[in-house]
């Protein structure tokens, strides 16, 4: 089993991005200081029908998520007018439905808020197809450093990427998002009824931002590339998918995730040379001089599903994490607040995705 050692970053103020789907609000911890009430945009259109998703919010003065915006009117154009309307389907999130982005074809899109301000992307060139061939899983215990500087010891399950590249001029970049079952206690009534489970629907591992150039490889064959390292805890007692993306995008979306990662990560001393500005690719017509932020892509994407079951750990997880079954004692306080309402679980909702 590979021990691996981390230590711990310095928080600084925080800037939330939204990353992932379905109001999967993700949290990353940026060293620079974000004035509230900032317009972010983040989204796509895919080669994949389901995931034309666009997010809106404004950023939050403290150290919270950025509060979503909702009623906002988007579309999405290529060069011969008109492709599709996103609509709202949860708050501050919206979706394309029956859409499938073309390779070749220039999109962009248009977005009027409540307050009649008017916002548009720049125009995004869909890529051309660069396959995922395998992806590989792993279960490793590390240690992982807390604040305090007390090492632990924890499992972590590892996902890694294997691609053959179709061409030097290709930049990738891959999402895991993972969706795992909560079923809530069922206490005993003189009615037998079970109460509904939750379905929690996230990002893997928001901190890490995996992108390349392909141009600055020394081979075509992408192996073993580290994606995504999600902790083992009370989310595996149950059924887990993960579902792995690549997406081939632009150089301009390329660039930006980089930027992006570095501010994320960047971990040196006071002598290294601050981080370029994120700038997106979104503008306010209505006022130029307005500060967005976020991105816009065309991506044509390839993905991976694989579902996930306790038996499949190596070692049993019960003993280690609190299981929401009921015990025999009827007093809710005794169980996890998980257990008891599962619905106020961050990202959880109660409707099932259709491949669940």
């Amino acid at each position: 089993m590979r021990i691996a050692l981390k230590s711990s970053i310095g928080k600084g103020i925080q800037f939330f991005v939204f990353l992932g789907l379905f109001s999967c609000l993700s949290q990353i911890d940026f060293p620079v200081e974000i004035k509230g009430g900032v317009l972010v945009v983040t989204g796509r259109i895919s080669t994949i029908a389901d995931q034309n998703i666009i997010e809106l919010g404004r950023t939050a003065e403290t150290e919270r998520l950025p509060e979503p915006l909702s009623g906002a009117s988007i579309e999405v154009f290529d060069e011969f007018g008109r492709v599709a309307i996103y609509s709202e389907i949860e708050t501050g999130v919206y979706e394309a439905q029956n859409v499938i982005g073309i390779v070749g074809r220039t999109y962009h899109i248009e977005i009027k808020l409540p307050n009649g301000s008017f916002y548009k992307s720049k125009p995004e060139r869909m890529p051309a197809a660069s396959g995922l061939d395998l992806i590989q899983y792993e279960i490793v215990e590390e240690k992982v450093v807390d604040f305090e500087g007390i090492p632990t010891s924890k499992m972590f399950y590892k996902i890694y990427a294997n691609s053959t590249l179709d061409s030097r001029n290709t930049y990738l970049k891959w999402r895991v998002t993972e969706a795992f079952l909560l079923s809530p206690t069922d206490f005993p009534d003189p009615f037998g009824s079970i109460p509904p489970p939750c379905f929690i629907v996230q990002n893997a591992d928001p901190q890490r931002i995996v992108s390349i150039d392909a141009g600055k490889l020394a081979t075509t064959q992408l192996k073993r590339q580290l994606i995504a390292s999600r902790e083992i805890d009370w989310s595996f007692l149950e059924k887990h998918y993960f579902s792995t993306y690549q997406s081939s995008i632009t150089k301009d979306a390329f660039e930006y995730w980089r930027k992006v990662d570095i501010l994320a990560n960047q971990v040196g001393s006071i002598f290294d040379s601050p981080p370029a500005e994120i700038s997106g690719n979104l503008i306010c017509l209505s006022d130029p001089l307005e500060k967005v932020l976020g991105f816009f892509q065309a991506c044509n994407e390839t993905f991976i599903k694989k579902d996930f079951y306790p038996s499949d750990l190596p070692f049993d997880l019960r003993p280690l994490v609190s299981k929401c079954d009921f015990t025999g004692n009827t007093d809710p306080l005794s169980y996890k607040s998980r257990c008891i309402n599962c619905i106020d679980v961050r990202n959880s909702s109660y409707r099932r995705p259709s491949w669940f």
